[in-house]
């Protein structure tokens, strides 16, 4: 249902388009005078719940559960202001219950912030999350799933501040990541019996770029094991170069989201996020882009 009316709306562009009813109720239609694809998309996502009531929805859970994902479908095509307003229209709506801002929080991670959904979002997840995380009416195991999850997207989300994390270098001696304020800061979040991590760190080892701004005081390379100290880890480490920052915390998947290894978070020199869970390519790219303009 919900492929077949996202390709009636992008079809309709201009046209107009025929309303289509959902499993539990009809779905917006929008008005002829809304012309471009864009306009219809923000009128089809601000409205999407108007003709609904997710109280009785409760007892049908899966056709709930998938009309959330046709809802979710017609993000990409919209404005994200409206995005965020319907979002919030939405959990608002159901702020006096727990079970129903619970119900919206767990669609949610399994529409926006599973590592098998179709459209990973962790921006847009976080206002369900928050909203469950904060309600005084879910307790227990569930309220503090998700004030970890909060927790972990306001300290890793693009554009957040890193909060310190502690790390033992293979040594045993105990570092932070607070003590290291180049210009740049890249965390290569990595794993001793992951073959890609390994792969990974031979091609940025030998990167000249990176070497080049090491060299110059401009990039910091920390290279964090998401767990304890082990005699393997300490081993697989004499690979590493001596001039990246090496170490092992078992708290890192507290404050980060590491939903894959090797997993980069590149960030500046507040230790704000620019960019993070970018492959290797992606990565090596930026790090030429990053020497060029400064000049080294």
């Amino acid at each position: 249902m919900k492929q077949l009316y996202v390709l009636l709306i992008v079809l309709a562009g201009a046209m107009a388009c025929r309303a289509a009813d959902g499993d539990l109720f009809p779905y917006p239609k929008p008005p002829e005078d809304l012309q471009r694809l864009e306009e219809r998309c923000d009128y089809i996502v601000a409205h999407f719940w108007d003709r609904s009531d997710i109280k009785a929805y409760a007892s049908k859970a899966e056709k709930l559960h998938n009309t959330f994902g046709d809802w979710i479908d017609f993000f990409p095509y919209a404005t994200a202001d409206t995005v965020y307003n319907a979002i919030n229209r939405l959990i608002k709506s159901q702020a006096k219950s727990g079970p129903n801002t619970l119900m919206l929080a767990r669609m949610a991670e399994d529409w926006l912030y599973s590592d098998t959904t179709e459209y990973y979002n962790e921006a847009l997840y976080l206002p369900f999350a928050r909203a469950a995380a904060d309600h005084g009416k879910i307790k227990g195991a569930d309220k503090a799933r998700y004030q970890s999850q909060v927790r972990i997207l306001d300290n890793s989300a693009v554009g957040a501040t890193v909060k310190n994390l502690k790390f033992t270098n293979p040594e045993g001696l105990a570092g932070d990541i607070d003590n290291y304020r180049t210009q740049m800061v890249l965390i290569y979040f990595t794993d001793h019996d992951c073959s890609d991590c390994s792969m990974a760190r031979v091609r940025l080892a030998n990167d000249l770029n990176a070497q080049k701004l090491i060299e110059r005081g401009l990039l910091t390379i920390l290279a964090i094991e998401p767990g304890d100290v082990t005699p393997e880890w300490q081993a697989h480490t004499t690979d590493f170069p001596a001039t990246w920052v090496v170490g092992a915390s078992p708290d890192a998947d507290e404050y980060f989201n590491i939903p894959f290894t090797p997993s980069f978070f590149l960030l500046d020199g507040r230790h704000r996020v620019l960019a993070k869970n970018f492959n290797i390519d992606g990565l090596l790219a930026a790090l030429a882009e990053l020497r060029k303009n400064a000049g080294v």
